[in-house]
């Protein structure tokens, strides 16, 4: 990325991660009663299955989450974030065109892991790349990312209610499309200067740390960051 680097732009690209994490956990309540008729689950064991449909995406969370750390200390944030993206095109892809309920909860179930892993990496990722005197705002987008996903989890479930028999699939699959943004956008953001730091390659960190405050101030974050590990 040559010249200065648009640290707003690159800490909004990343909290896409928090728009999307919003998004998925909410779109189920509005796809929940057409999945219950198109899967058939009646009764007690239908109740249970449909909870265990509207809870998957927690339990992938979970792994997500317990993972997301470790292999973004081995592999780098943009990395993970970049596989945390793909993540968020392949649940609703999936999920959006399943036609049995295992198909459908191994969907969500991906889609889980992305939510974990973007929950942890996103906010991570803005901090160690923002200036100290503007990192607690641009952290902060993320949350905000959150809550917009949820509203418009919502309100686009009930645009869609009227596009026919199986609107709950297209409930689910419009999510592909800021999924993908999000992914193209991340090619655009550097890595983590903390974490190139972090594998000895110095010279990267500097130049990114330069784009983002100039090369005096660069220095002294290098030096601090340093310092700090």
């Amino acid at each position: 990325m040559p010249g200065r680097l648009n640290i707003a732009f690159v800490a909004l690209t990343v909290a896409i991660g928090g728009f999307l994490l919003g998004f998925d956990a909410s779109v189920i309540s509005g796809v929940a009663p057409f999945i219950r008729e198109y899967f058939g689950l009646t009764g007690t064991r239908g109740d249970l299955e449909l909870g265990w449909a509207v809870s998957s995406l927690g339990w992938g969370a979970m792994a997500g989450n317990a993972v997301a750390g470790a292999l973004s200390d081995r592999f780098g944030r943009r990395r993970v974030l970049l596989g945390t993206a793909l993540l968020f095109i392949v649940s609703p892809l999936l999920s959006s065109t399943a036609t049995d309920f295992v198909s459908f909860v191994v969907a969500r179930l991906v889609g889980g892991v992305a939510v974990g892993a973007a929950i942890l990496i996103a906010p991570v990722y803005i901090a160690e790349i923002s200036p100290a005197h503007r990192r607690g705002r641009l952290v902060s987008l993320n949350q905000l990312m959150i809550v917009i996903g949820i509203s418009a989890s919502f309100f686009s479930n009930y645009v869609l209610l009227g596009v026919g028999d199986h609107n709950w699939r297209w409930m689910l699959g419009v999510q592909v499309v800021p999924a993908t943004l999000y992914f193209l956008f991340l090619l655009l953001v550097p890595e983590s200067p903390r974490w190139l730091l972090l594998k000895g390659r110095d010279e990267e960190a500097l130049q990114v740390l330069s784009k983002v405050s100039g090369d005096a101030e660069a220095r002294e974050n290098l030096r601090l960051i340093r310092a700090s590990l």
